[in-house]
């Protein structure tokens, strides 16, 4: 006998309920590039809160102190003028501030974080940017702080002796010559950190080759000759002067500077664009 399964009754199926959900993850076209802004403030905090930069700093106040208290003293009879307490207090910050330039354009490649650095902004070419315009302005507010602490010092001076004149015009041909100095100062530290990728070989070039360069050129005379147009310190020998440099020593210090700084600086980027991020 064969059996018939009995039918089998149709229900209506019930609707299901469907939940859409966003995917947590941005969007390619949501996701914008890193504000040079914002870049900028980084690179200026790491000159400031890492422990090198900051010894540094502190470094920089205390013979920048030290200086000036030794100008005051011995003026401490007539009062001690402006000039005097100026390069007293610049030019310890200029021949040191230029280090933070090879610490900011180096300190990826020395203490490995380039693979962070370059994770957050693939883009190296606007990170140098960045660390630049970051190493110049930090370089020229030292020299403002330095500037005023100088003029201060100078009117305490004078007002501690009796009869002295305060007198804070130092014209502005030499304002002027200052702050370039102070910029291109920390270019050339920028452009040997740049070139080396590492931070004690930037500051040894730093300090080494502006030293030994003067030298080289009086080694013949046509070198002595041509020495302003191909040598830095040469050419930035007018600088120093409180007068307006002429078209002619403006043009050697273009040439000069194209020759120690542009190229070490574009040589420099060259190797951070094309160097393998480990």
């Amino acid at each position: 006998m064969s059996t018939v399964a009995p039918p089998t009754r149709s229900t209506p199926e019930e609707p299901q309920m469907t939940t859409t959900t966003r995917d947590p993850r941005p969007e390619l076209v949501d996701v914008g590039p890193v504000p040079f802004g914002r870049l900028l403030r980084t690179e200026l905090r790491k000159l400031v809160d890492t422990r090198s930069g900051r010894w540094l700093l502190i470094s920089i106040v205390a013979i920048t102190a030290i200086s000036m208290a030794g100008t005051l003293w011995v003026n401490r009879d007539t009062g001690a003028g402006l000039l005097p307490l100026l390069v007293a207090a610049n030019i310890p910050q200029a021949l040191l501030v230029p280090v933070l330039g090879v610490m900011t354009a180096a300190n990826e490649w020395s203490q490995r974080t380039a693979l962070i650095t370059f994770t957050q902004e693939p883009r190296r070419l606007r990170v140098m940017v960045a660390k630049t315009l970051a190493a110049v302005l930090l370089g020229l507010g030292v020299l403002v702080v330095t500037s005023l602490l100088a003029a201060g010092a100078h009117v305490a001076s004078m007002t501690a002796v009796d009869g002295g004149e305060v007198d804070l015009a130092i014209g502005w041909p030499m304002a002027f010559n200052v702050v370039v100095l102070q910029a291109l100062g920390v270019l050339l530290g920028v452009a040997f950190g740049a070139l080396f990728l590492n931070v004690p070989l930037g500051i040894v070039g730093y300090f080494l080759v502006p030293t030994l360069s003067p030298m080289i050129f009086l080694l013949t005379a046509w070198l002595r000759e041509h020495a302003a147009w191909l040598d830095l310190a040469t050419a930035q020998g007018p600088l120093l002067e409180p007068a307006w440099l002429t078209g002619r020593e403006w043009a050697q210090v273009g040439t000069t500077s194209a020759l120690w700084i542009l190229l070490p600086l574009a040589v420099g980027c060259w190797r951070v664009v094309r160097r393998e991020v480990k």
